[in-house]
């Protein structure tokens, strides 16, 4: 399955690389050579049931079912409904804040009695937003049992998160099958490298 994603990432172009400025920049400000616009996988339906099937399967193999699955807002909402949906829990989501109007909740959906929960993430990279959700989620009564992200950058500057976290795929795998592919250059590869391993600066 993971060769399979790596050609698929590449030729949908839903991943993209830069091999000079100007550089992609994160939400969190970071300059990157590589975007991973995974809100695009929504729209291929074959993909979308294969990584939720993949999802609930390493979350029943992890023994890491919990009483509900919340999606991080927003990248993250529609693949905890689906995920909770194919192990047939609550589900809901969680803004970085509350909300300024009505219960003035962080989290939707669900209320505390549900208790420990999966937070869902389709993208980690510096961990800021997950932390953002453990923190409100915690302050609003909930206990968050672990993390789960479809893609993990695995860069080496982000923080460990405060529960254990899981990824289905990571960068680092998915650089060594898109060389084993042939579908970047030599050249790429060693500046996707050097990049992930802080050895390049980009500024």
């Amino acid at each position: 399955m993971k060769e399979a994603f790596a050609r698929f990432l590449w030729e949908t172009g839903i991943v993209q690389v830069r091999v000079q400025p100007p550089w992609f920049v994160w939400s969190s400000g970071r300059q990157s050579p590589i975007y991973l616009d995974l809100r695009r996988l929504q729209a291929y339906p074959t993909w979308r049931r294969q990584i939720v099937e993949a999802a609930a399967d390493l979350l029943r193999q992890r023994a890491l079912l919990p009483a509900a699955i919340v999606g991080v807002a927003t990248g993250g909402i529609p693949w905890a409904a689906w995920i909770a949906e194919a192990l047939g829990l609550p589900s809901g989501y969680c803004r970085p804040r509350p909300k300024e109007h009505g219960l003035s909740r962080s989290v939707e959906g669900l209320l505390p009695q549900e208790n420990a929960i999966l937070l869902v993430e389709d993208v980690f990279s510096t961990g800021e937003s997950l932390r953002k959700s453990i923190s409100v989620a915690r302050q609003e009564g909930f206990f968050v049992k672990a993390a789960f992200t479809l893609w993990n950058y695995d860069l080496a500057s982000a923080s460990p998160l405060p529960c254990p976290t899981y990824a289905l795929f990571s960068f680092s795998t998915m650089l060594l099958l898109w060389r084993a592919a042939n579908l970047l250059s030599e050249e790429t590869y060693l500046l996707l490298r050097k990049w992930h391993s802080h050895n390049f600066s980009l500024t």
